[in-house]
């Protein structure tokens, strides 16, 4: 071999050079098969491109140059924001409204191979859903049937969203904002309903005074003329007394 047709010294250390190679080779083909996955995270392992198992927390190992991690992900509960959308109400109002999502990834391999991207797959799923439901609602039955429009988001995307291996645990539809035009209008709106209140208690409190002017002169009226009445009566008898003592003055 070529060692032993060197020196000896110069072979010894040739040889020690390629020890010390092999071994330093070694350790880092054996660092480089670790992999530690945290509490709460799962990892998917490929085999020539193949999925091949998946890697669950604690210390793990794959094999260098044929098997790689495909993904690393966090299978606890998550938020995802979904941004402001425009919307059409049943009766033709504009608005937009926005939703956050609480998932948690059920099955790691189904969210990774079943779709490119689950997260934008759940996004733009949600999104869809509240354009159409909040479609079949009128403007102020979206502000009334807020829980009842989150249960129907829920229900709609779970039974997508399980064949990705995603389970939805909350939506929330967070803000409805009416377009300036409508908000503008309902301003309007109130405006006249306060004026019209306003208008019906003045309209009562006016009436009110004037039935309570009308049973003040009634009863003025009443005690008057039982006033009158009374004195009548006390001058009659008066009358008839004086009548009385004459006749009996007459008699005797």
């Amino acid at each position: 071999s070529l060692v032993a047709l060197l020196p000896l010294g110069a072979a010894s250390g040739v040889a020690w050079e390629l020890s010390a190679g092999a071994a330093a080779a070694a350790v880092m083909l054996a660092v480089s098969s670790v992999r530690i996955i945290s509490t709460g995270e799962e990892a998917l392992v490929e085999r020539l491109g193949r999925f091949e198992r998946r890697l669950h927390p604690g210390l793990s190992f794959v094999i260098p140059g044929i098997e790689r991690v495909s993904i690393y992900a966090s299978i606890r509960e998550q938020v995802l924001d979904v941004p402001p959308q425009p919307c059409i109400t049943s009766d033709n109002a504009p608005l937009s409204a926005d939703a956050v999502v609480f998932f948690r990834i059920k099955d790691l391999a189904r969210a990774r191979y079943a779709v490119d991207d689950f997260r934008a797959c759940v996004t733009n799923l949600v999104l869809t859903q509240l354009r159409s439901e909040i479609g079949q609602l009128t403007l102020d039955q979206t502000f009334a049937a807020r829980e009842r429009l989150n249960q129907k988001l829920l229900e709609e995307a779970n039974a997508v969203a399980a064949g990705w291996g995603i389970d939805v645990t909350r939506i929330e539809v967070r803000d409805i904002h009416p377009s300036p035009e409508i908000v503008s209008s309902m301003e309007m709106q109130m405006a006249a309903e306060r004026k019209k209140r306003a208008a019906i208690l003045q309209s009562e409190g006016e009436k009110a005074a004037l039935i309570n002017a009308a049973e003040g002169r009634r009863e003025a009226t009443v005690l008057g003329a039982r006033g009158e009445q009374e004195r009548l009566q006390m001058e009659a008898r008066g009358l008839a007394d004086s009548l009385d003592r004459i006749a009996a003055s007459l008699e005797g």
